[in-house]
């Protein structure tokens, strides 16, 4: 009987344009992880770190599965599919940070002997799992930015930066001293996937075809479009597209760029397929989304009719 094929899932988040971090804190995250999906992976749009309390279960990254319980880290970058399940619909506590890593090191960082795009090469390179008592200095610096968050006090904000700057400083030492963490399996789920998605991540505002996707694979046009769907359940294009409305939308909310300006930016040549492009997985026309963004205080969400859907 041949191999179930595991299904992925895009699961992105909205970091407002003053923060690098979103804190998801809380009662919400004691519960049974897995009840709900069946051999389902996800990846996200940032870095997600994961503060796991009590509670055991499977953890499952890219092709790797280990057994956890309470008291791990889990630092998990950007694309990468992974999967949390508890065991015999166990009852685990979990809390969630998701960082705009990537922004923060180009943004607020500086470095002497290394460009910002090695520093977030080697952050991006792969995921951990980190014990507790393994690493005290990343577990100290996690939990501040978990507190500052849950209480907000006055100046948290500059607290967080000061604490991200620790941050990548740790992970930049445990990339070059494997031996102090348990560091998952290098290997990727599917390797072309993600070449394609970091290829299209980096060039979404070009004039890119498939085609070119596909031979930075080292692949057949053909070849790539099949792998792609079976392995994401949508295809390139769709992909391609979700992420241009991605960058639309916060355009549209941070610059006051006119509409064929966006459009332009995230890679459409003409407005008429801007517009169609953005009703498709939106639902609304780009002028309807700024009105109803502008309307509830900059919280509007993007609806994509495609397999993708905001984080919970």
């Amino acid at each position: 009987m041949p191999k179930q094929k595991r299904q992925i899932e895009y699961r992105y988040y909205e970091i407002p344009s003053d923060h690098y971090v979103k804190a998801l804190l809380g009662e919400a995250w004691v519960q049974t992880y897995g009840a709900v999906t069946e051999n389902l992976l996800h990846f996200h749009n940032y870095l997600e770190i994961g503060y796991c309390y009590w509670g055991n279960g499977k953890l499952t990254i890219e092709e790797s599965s280990i057994n956890y319980k309470g008291g791990i880290i889990t630092i998990i970058p950007e694309n990468i599919p992974h999967e949390t399940r508890s065991y015999n619909n166990g009852v685990c506590k979990w809390e969630y940070l998701f960082i705009d890593i990537n922004g923060f090191i180009r943004k607020e960082m500086q470095f002497k002997r290394m460009l910002p795009e090695e520093v977030i090469k080697r952050i991006n390179n792969q995921g951990y799992v980190i014990q507790w008592n393994q690493n005290k200095a990343l577990t100290s610096i996690v939990r501040n930015i978990i507190e500052e968050y849950r209480e907000k006090k006055p100046y948290y904000k500059e607290a967080v930066k000061g604490y991200l700057r620790a941050l990548v400083a740790e992970l930049l030492r445990i990339n070059e001293d494997m031996d102090t963490s348990l560091t998952l399996d290098e290997k990727r789920l599917n390797s072309y996937i993600e070449k394609s998605v970091t290829y299209i991540g980096d060039h979404f505002a070009d004039d890119i075809k498939m085609s070119d996707v596909a031979a930075e694979c080292g692949l057949s046009e053909s070849h790539f479009r099949r792998i792609f769907e079976e392995t994401m359940s949508m295809k390139p294009l769709d992909y391609l597209n979700m992420i241009r409305i991605d960058k639309a939308c916060e355009l549209i909310q941070n610059k006051d760029y006119a509409m064929e300006e966006v459009g332009f930016r995230v890679g459409y040549q003409t407005p008429s397929t801007f517009n169609r492009n953005f009703k498709k997985l939106t639902g609304k026309t780009p002028y309807q989304w700024k009105k109803e963004e502008n309307t509830i205080g900059g919280q509007a969400k993007k609806n994509y009719k495609i397999s993708a859907k905001p984080g919970w």
